[in-house]
């Protein structure tokens, strides 16, 4: 699904330097080259503040953290998305209000988000799921209206950009049009690093003074604590890393957009499959290449058929979390799209080392299943 031993292998020299390097300095927790990829992401991103943390739950756990939020407040999220976006939520005492997505691209549908605000809604995350933006013209508009924070989840979209205003077709990068913005470096991401890895952006001085507290035990200087914090910090060997595979974070995200494009021209007339499809307001970055296949289709045989000829293949996601043993007890009312999309999407492969004679490959295995 994913080729990181092939990245690598094309930039090994550089990359086993950059880790001798730090390994040689003896200086592994928040050093210079944690410093230097902070300045670099936050270059990249035109974000004022980036701030590195362990993982991308924990991004989500500490952006939240830093509003002041209380327990019994209400979050706006999908139930159509990886565990960690409503995971952190309860984790923190708080309730999620799930919303149901658009069928054609998996996204959090704004359009059903107003019904779902009551007196206890403070905030709305979201998720920028597969590659692409969310509808923020339309989230900022609502949250605006309530008075609520906006939390991006962007730990598949780094680098995807969208518009944020009707009347300005200015592109902003996603992540850092709410008030909080997050990303996981986790090594299948776009911009993934050899463990663990998150951050956390925001425009909000104050924020990110919070922010950079609570990632260090909520230490302003060392041994002295003015806030109640935790213990997560990207390590200097992962900086290392990310700054350099960050140098080709575009040219990598334009094969993958490359890549779907060559899927498309090889899919799309297939009747039984739907090829994703990219809102007028964003661009999509191809974190995942997802297709939602026919009720006609059983996608367990088509899975195994798949797997019998080499062909690997992801379920992004089988079960939505309102439906999900440890989330049910948040369920209110039945959300069709995401119960139907989980029902028939499937992820075919998707990384910057494909090639076209893999994407040929893959196809005709495909079309040799939908024409039997």
């Amino acid at each position: 699904m994913v080729d990181v031993v092939g990245e690598y292998t094309k930039h090994s020299s550089v990359i086993n330097k950059k880790i001798l390097d730090v390994i040689s300095s003896g200086i592994y927790i928040q050093g210079p080259e944690v410093h230097s990829f902070e300045k670099s992401l936050s270059d990249y991103l035109n974000s004022q503040h980036v701030i590195s943390c362990g993982n991308g739950t924990d991004a989500l756990y500490i952006g939240l953290m830093s509003l002041g939020l209380e327990p019994g407040d209400e979050v706006i999220v999908p139930s159509f998305t990886f565990v960690s976006t409503v995971e952190v939520i309860c984790l923190l005492g708080l309730i999620p209000v799930f919303v149901d997505i658009e069928p054609d691209t998996f996204l959090l549908n704004s359009s059903l988000i107003e019904k779902n605000i009551t007196k206890k809604t403070k905030a709305i995350i979201p998720v920028h799921l597969f590659g692409q933006c969310c509808d923020m013209i339309g989230i900022k508009l609502i949250a605006k209206k309530y008075n609520l924070f906006i939390v991006e989840d962007a730990a598949q979209a780094l680098g995807s950009k969208c518009r944020v205003s009707k009347t300005n077709k200015t592109m902003r990068n996603c992540g850092t049009i709410g008030d909080i913005g997050i990303t996981s470096f986790y090594p299948s991401k776009n911009l993934g690093c050899y463990g663990d890895g998150g951050a956390i952006f925001t425009q909000d001085q104050n924020l990110a003074h919070k922010i950079r507290l609570i990632v260090n035990h909520g230490q302003e200087k060392k041994y002295v604590h003015k806030i109640v914090g935790l213990n997560s910090r990207l390590d200097s060997i992962q900086a290392a890393v990310l700054s350099h595979k960050l140098t080709f974070l575009e040219q990598s995200n334009n094969k993958r957009k490359k890549n779907a494009s060559e899927y498309d021209k090889r899919l799309s007339l297939i009747t039984a499959i739907s090829t994703p499809k990219t809102k007028l307001s964003s661009n999509h970055v191809y974190h995942q290449y997802s297709i939602l296949l026919s009720k006609n289709l059983d996608r367990e045989k088509f899975q195994n058929y798949l797997l019998k000829h080499n062909v690997p293949s992801m379920i992004y996601y089988p079960i939505p979390l309102h439906q999900q043993e440890a989330y049910k007890s948040y369920y209110k009312h039945e959300l069709p799209v995401s119960e139907e999309v989980s029902k028939h999407i499937i992820s075919l492969p998707m990384h910057p080392e494909l090639d076209l004679i893999q994407i040929d490959f893959i196809c005709n295995v495909i079309k040799q299943y939908v024409t039997v």
